[in-house]
């Protein structure tokens, strides 16, 4: 099922919400709670009684600009993927959501932290050759560098992956205006 894009006051962008929360926002919610529908998907839902139009843009406007996550970009491995672009950071191998590893630049075995700085996303066959080599010893072993050092990415690297499906089309305009 599709998502819904999360928008609060001003237009300023929350999250992106799985459809099941943006249904309970939008038709479930509390007395005194403004949620406005802005577009929608073609799907539809249904109970047993009732049909619902799946919401594709959502704002929220009874929170004061403050969503839960909205601060920090959470560590998970579909973000480290979407930060690299799917590549592996060591050959450049193009990676699927299955063919592709986690590897910890510095080795959690000599210390290494579970931290953005510290992990790339990395093929089976590059992540199984450096094992817990240093960086250094990697590339004297094979030449290989990496690509790009780790960062914590901004929270547009969410939103990129969306635009190249068609049926986010309808998101451009307010990511767009709010430069993600």
């Amino acid at each position: 099922m599709r998502n819904t894009l999360l928008l609060g006051r001003g237009g300023r962008i929350l999250n992106v919400i799985n459809w099941q929360h943006a249904v309970t926002l939008l038709y479930f919610r509390n007395e005194g709670s403004a949620v406005f529908p802005l577009d929608f998907h073609e799907d539809e839902v249904h109970s047993t009684s009732r049909a619902f139009k799946l919401p594709s843009v959502l704002l929220l406007t009874d929170r004061k600009d403050k969503y839960r996550g909205f601060d920090k970009l959470p560590m998970t491995r579909a973000n480290i993927f979407l930060r690299d672009n799917y590549e592996c950071q060591y050959c450049g191998r193009k990676l699927g959501t299955t063919s592709g590893t986690i590897d910890h630049v510095y080795a959690t075995a000599r210390g290494g932290t579970n931290t953005w700085r510290n992990v790339v996303a990395c093929c089976r066959m590059c992540n199984n050759e450096k094992g817990d080599m240093s960086i250094g010893e990697y590339a004297k072993r094979t030449g290989r560098r990496l690509k790009r050092k780790p960062s914590t990415p901004q929270r547009d690297v969410l939103f990129r992956s969306y635009l190249e499906k068609d049926e986010y089309a309808c998101w451009e305009p307010y990511l767009k205006a709010r430069g993600a």
